[in-house]
């Protein structure tokens, strides 16, 4: 068969696709492969694909690219395939060599932007998606996709300007809707829960909706249903953003509803999302563990000697034992994820603060050790651990981070030894501020990431912690320590609310807002003079 007739096969391949037209496509596809191997798997994967037979599309597909690396349509449709698939790293790469090859591929330059945007690298796929909007034509997916990459990466008039758009040609589409709440979110939390309200009037079981939802409610103080709206992030509609947990897990009985579990049988209680998140859940395991005392905790390993030392009547084990759960279901319940238990126990900003109590214990050793060490070597009387930037995703960061080149007002004080507790690479910020200060210390020896144990009890030797919304507050707070809790104006996890100068969660966490109109060296001003004010060193 000649190529020109290959390539009108595969045209009328084409046209019969877009009607879903299977039966057709299959028996013109096989004449495909008879005469071309790797273009005819190519579109034995796309119809797979079409039929959401996710494994066989992925198979063929990329049996067909390995025949031939110029196979693009193989190439091209192993975007979609990983994400259906939830693999959002393996669509990433598909998606980054396709995107070279096919630049102007419109379907291509969707799919990597749909991936990079999973994958939270939000200028990355700005920079993908702007050369294929079309402001004449509007298109929702690309819509869509660049008011979510705007409010990202915080350029609110860009969103809303795009939202306008999208309101006028899309405005009865639910993802439309939802963005009008995640760009509301921040700025008017209040608007921002009306408009998912209406999405939902829409759509109401709409899951990713109501997982964006729960956030605002959350934030709002509204626990009773934002928690069980929060259930809805456990969901694969929701994907990575939401609570995804470790694939062993797959095929053991997942529990959410705590009124399910049998008191005689065993229940593994998961723990979940990042460690700030999973010291925030266990504030109320003790409660757990009054009503279903035969409870397991799996945990990440770093966090395992911290655990057993604060829980010492439960169980700890590591991810792994996941398999067991789907093999005893005679002696065991399932698994709880920790956050699915907090509505029965921290439904209201009362039941937060009524039993608010430190729960975290430090190795008491290392933190008399680190103390004395400290204080003999510096010669203080006061020690403030501090931190100035978190988050591991591009947005989180950006929310979070406060450059250390802001904290004059605090570091300043030369009567207080201040101790680095940042995790990630510091050399940057170390060698500038050694230039300037003499009373920063930073702790060599020590991975604050991986030695969690070790920067803990680092951590309990401080008299004080200063720090951006990171998980050391939430470690600091679990040990009832006292925090000075920067916040910034980009908006902050949902557990610090809208308002207020103090934690529901932890009793000695003070918080300090900046303000819109207020400019960072006035907000650090101001939270030097708070935090030092009429204290004395001792």
């Amino acid at each position: 068969m000649k190529e020109t007739e290959l390539i009108a096969l595969a045209r009328q391949v084409d046209d019969l696709l877009k009607d879903n037209d299977f039966s057709k496509a299959i028996e013109l596809t096989e004449i495909i492969l008879s005469h071309n191997k790797s273009a005819g798997l190519a579109y034995k994967g796309l119809i797979a694909l079409k039929k959401d037979d996710l494994d066989t599309a992925e198979e063929l597909l990329l049996e067909s690219f390995q025949l031939n690396k110029s196979q693009n349509l193989a190439l091209a449709n192993l975007i979609p395939t990983y994400l259906k698939k939830k693999d959002y790293k393996k669509a990433k790469a598909f998606g980054e060599q396709a995107y070279a090859v096919m630049p102007k591929n419109k379907s291509v330059a969707l799919n990597y932007a749909a991936a990079l945007i999973q994958e939270q690298e939000y200028s990355k796929a700005l920079g993908i998606l702007k050369p294929i909007q079309d402001e004449n034509n509007p298109e929702i997916a690309v819509l869509t996709a660049l008011i979510t990459c705007y409010r990202s990466l915080f350029m609110k008039a860009e969103a809303e300007e795009l939202l306008a758009v999208a309101e006028e040609h899309f405005g009865d589409k639910q993802e439309v809707m939802r963005l009008k709440g995640d760009t509301l979110a921040e700025g008017d939390p209040e608007k921002a829960l009306a408009a998912f309200k209406q999405a939902l009037m829409n759509d109401p079981g709409n899951i990713a909706t109501r997982w964006n939802m729960s956030l605002v409610q959350l934030r709002l103080g509204e626990f009773d249903e934002g928690w069980i709206n929060y259930d809805n992030g456990l969901l694969p509609e929701v994907g990575k953003i939401g609570r995804p947990l470790p694939k062993l897990f797959e095929g053991a009985k997942r529990i959410i509803d705590p009124s399910e579990i049998d008191e005689k049988k065993w229940t593994f209680a998961v723990c979940e999302q990042g460690i700030g998140d999973q010291v925030l859940f266990l504030g109320c395991m003790n409660k757990f563990l009054k009503d279903f005392p035969k409870t397991i905790l799996i945990s990440e390993k770093r966090l395992k000697q911290i655990f057993e030392r604060s829980f010492p009547q439960m169980p700890v084990y590591s991810y792994g034992v996941g398999p067991i759960i789907a093999a005893n279901t005679a002696i065991i319940n399932g698994y709880i994820p920790i956050g699915s238990f907090q509505k029965k126990y921290r439904s209201s900003k009362d039941s937060f603060i009524e039993h608010r109590s430190p729960y975290l214990e430090p190795n008491q050793e290392k933190v008399d050790a680190y103390r004395k060490s400290l204080l003999e070597k510096t010669g203080a009387k006061k020690i403030i651990g501090f931190s100035w930037k978190g988050g591991f995703w591009e947005r989180s960061q950006a929310t979070k981070t406060m450059t250390i080149d802001l904290w004059e007002p605090i570091l300043r004080n030369k009567d207080i030894i201040f101790v680095s507790l940042q995790y990630g690479n510091t050399d940057e910020e170390k060698k500038r501020l050694a230039e300037k200060y003499q009373n920063i210390r930073w702790i060599e020896g020590i991975d604050f990431k991986k030695d969690i144990d070790s920067w803990f009890a680092l951590i309990c030797s401080c008299d004080d912690i200063i720090s951006v919304s990171t998980a050391l507050v939430h470690f600091a707070g679990a040990a009832g320590k006292s925090v000075h809790l920067l916040l910034s104006d980009r908006g902050a996890p949902f557990i610090w609310g809208v308002e207020g100068k103090t934690s529901i969660a932890y009793q000695n966490v003070k918080i300090y807002r900046k303000e819109g109109a207020q400019d960072y060296s006035e907000f650090f001003e101001s939270v030097a003079s708070d935090v030092f004010s009429d204290r004395e060193v001792n």
